[in-house]
């Protein structure tokens, strides 16, 4: 097998012809990767642009996108963990969202799986590119003072990827350098039970458990597993299945995909079309109201995507 070139989350063409985006993007991510790494067992995860080696099969490691410590925390009132959950501070499980109002009801949620490396380096290469995705996505009123203070470099924790918008991760360990140092990580001596065994991992998350928890598994097989290409996280799917209408009718499909692909989404929102006469706020999801976009975060399966085979 060929040594893998890493390709942009989603395949994603930002940058344009001509660009060295695809040179340096390539570089970042390899070089958060070691040649590499015994983690456990006879295997070994693997920098599959240093390593070649046949890896024909993929896995999708899955979680849910509503904060795993949250849930455990108020385990006997979801509505605290929903409010909770509201601030981007919290929104550990590499899914975070902006809600927007009108008149007191939410009106759309807007997710997020982008990684804040993927935008930086794109700001320091093509600020004008990141100034229109801005005007595209979040609002035509950005301006280049916003993303660039005093023209200076691009601060991702800008108004427009805070508290007016949504653009890339801002929580400090969403990130793809956290995604890929996390399946680097070596297993204990006591092996974990299950995705959701807190013994050998110090953090809490489901998103960062699961993923040591398959990665290790299949270590232990003898096998070489790496990133995917292109390397990220993604939104591979939703469930709106007993979601009602104020009518009790089934909701219809509210999800646009605005970045990525169908199973592989950077960037959803979900919004009631105007004709249909109410907002996302009067849908029911088990009877009750949607206040909180975490009720809906709750909903989304989470993925990153592995390949495996050989021997390490």
């Amino acid at each position: 097998m060929e040594l893998v070139r890493f390709s942009a989350p989603a395949h994603l063409d930002d940058a344009g012809p001509a660009s060295d985006f695809p040179d340096q993007w390539h570089d970042l991510v390899s070089g958060l990767i070691a040649a590499s790494t015994e983690v456990s067992g006879r295997g070994a995860y693997v920098n599959p642009t240093l390593r070649p080696g046949r890896r024909d099969r993929a896995r999708a490691i899955t979680w849910t996108g509503l904060s795993r410590p949250l849930l455990m925390e108020h385990r006997d009132d979801r509505r605290a963990a929903y409010a909770a959950a509201e601030s981007r501070e919290v929104q550990i499980e590499y899914l975070e969202w902006h809600v927007e109002k009108v008149d007191g009801r939410i009106a759309r949620v807007t997710f997020t799986t982008e990684t804040p490396e993927y935008w930086m380096l794109l700001a320091e290469l093509h600020p004008e590119a990141v100034l229109a995705l801005y005007r595209r996505f979040v609002s035509p009123a950005v301006a280049e003072q916003d993303l660039f203070p005093d023209g200076g470099a691009y601060d991702p924790r800008n108004r427009w990827n805070t508290t007016d918008g949504i653009v890339h991760y801002v929580m400090p360990i969403n990130s793809m350098g956290d995604l890929l140092g996390v399946s680097q990580e070596s297993e204990p001596s006591q092996h974990a039970i299950d995705g959701y065994d807190a013994l050998p991992y110090s953090r809490a998350t489901g998103a960062d458990a699961r993923i040591n928890f398959d990665v290790w598994a299949m270590s232990r097989q003898g096998l070489s597993v790496a990133t995917a290409d292109p390397p990220g996280l993604y939104m591979i799917g939703w469930d709106d299945s007993g979601w009602t209408k104020p009518d009790g009718t089934p909701v219809g499909d509210y999800w646009t995909i605005e970045r990525g692909a169908r199973g592989a989404a950077l960037r959803v929102a979900y919004e009631v079309p105007a004709d249909e006469g109410f907002r996302v706020g009067d849908i029911r999801i088990g009877g009750r109201p949607i206040d909180f976009g975490g009720q809906i975060a709750e909903h989304i399966t989470m993925s990153a995507h592995v390949v495996s085979g050989g021997a390490a």
